[in-house]
């Protein structure tokens, strides 16, 4: 299978509450995804969300098993698996999309690691985007005690707010500004959208989440630096990098090892949009998790004007600098005591460079 036929996978997540329920049953009433099919994940013996669903194309696969990140992680790749299975024999219907509603206590990095890691399902589905929905009356107190809250934001495509309709008129502006100024401190390119206000629906969640890049634009040094409260309370940090000039495959494949062997799992997500030098008309997209990296897709084009290389780096634990400075020793920029690319693959920490982009 090409990845052009490749059916797309939708995760959408985010804390207990943040409603998500509400969101993909009011997508599903949209005819461009009457072919989906709904896997739900709940905490607990017994299931109840999937009954809440008010119409679904073809079946719902309720697991059952809990979030805990190891169960979860097997539970989603045998459930994938065998909705594959069924559909290739006509036991299910021919569903065009998967939409995944995670748990409100899940981590989305070991569920997108699971699925870059697993052959059948790397090469038979394509990630459409992780969708993190913020309840907009309880969102900056369940970020401040909960770490779950800021990883299911940090590694978003997309960031919905919920229930802004819910809060005070008079206090509307000022605690959603408060909000956004907290989700974008731990994730500087995903766009965010008000739920409440229309500004997200089918043709927004459908659409390929290339969109993000396109905000790495308003970064006058190429680095976004996050908020300092928030970093020291849940340690997760995010980056936004970019390079006008293109890239040497051989560097970039260097890069990314270095990156997965430093970091391993400490890094949450990464994702690239980059010129590389030998085919800078064509960029490739790269997406990992931890040390697991999604096949590179080289597009047919670019999604804008911009032609400049693009990433997002979000880690846990890790120093500002020493992310910093790992891109920096990709695209050449002089940093004052850092290594180069060269000495950090020399390291007895980093693997030899594979050839991830031959």
């Amino acid at each position: 299978m090409s990845r052009r036929d490749a059916i797309g996978l939708s995760i959408v997540t985010g804390f207990l509450g943040a409603g998500k329920t509400t969101l993909i049953n009011r997508l599903l009433r949209a005819p461009e995804l009457a072919d989906a099919l709904v896997i739900v994940n709940e905490w607990g013996e017994i299931g109840l969300d999937h009954l809440l669903y008010e119409r679904l194309a073809g079946d719902a696969i309720l697991i059952a098993s809990g979030c805990v990140c190891c169960a979860l992680r097997g539970d989603l790749v045998d459930v994938l698996r065998d909705a594959l299975a069924r559909r290739e024999c006509g036991a299910l219907p021919g569903f065009g999309r998967i939409v995944f509603e995670t748990a409100g206590l899940a981590e989305p990095a070991p569920i997108l690691q699971a699925l870059f890691a697993d052959p059948v399902l790397s090469s038979r589905l394509a990630l459409s985007g992780v969708t993190t929905l913020v309840d907009a009356v309880n969102g900056i107190a369940t970020l401040g005690a909960r770490g779950e809250s800021a990883r299911q934001i940090a590694l978003a495509d997309r960031l919905v707010i919920a229930k802004s309709d819910l809060l005070p008129p008079a206090e509307r502006a000022s605690r959603l500004a408060a909000l956004g100024a907290a989700l974008r401190a731990l994730n500087p390119a995903a766009p965010i959208l008000d739920g409440a206000a229309a500004e997200f629906g089918p043709a927004e969640f459908l659409a390929a989440p290339l969109a993000p890049f396109s905000r790495l634009r308003e970064k006058v040094d190429g680095v976004s630096r996050p908020d300092e409260g928030l970093r020291t309370a849940h340690g997760v940090q995010g980056f936004a990098f970019r390079s006008a000039e293109p890239i040497e495959s051989a560097a970039f494949a260097k890069f990314l090892s270095v990156l997965g062997s430093l970091l391993g799992p400490r890094l949450l997500r990464f994702k690239g949009l980059i010129a590389l030098a030998d085919r800078p008309e064509t960029p490739v997209l790269v997406e990992g998790v931890q040390h697991v990296f999604h096949a590179p897709r080289t597009l047919e084009r670019w999604p804008d004007a911009d032609r400049a290389s693009r990433a997002v780096v979000i880690v846990e634990g890790v120093a500002s600098r020493d992310v910093e400075n790992l891109w920096a020793a990709l695209t050449g920029a002089p940093r004052i005591d850092a290594p180069d690319l060269a000495a950090l693959a020399d390291s007895p920490l980093a693997p030899r460079a594979g050839g991830l982009l031959g």
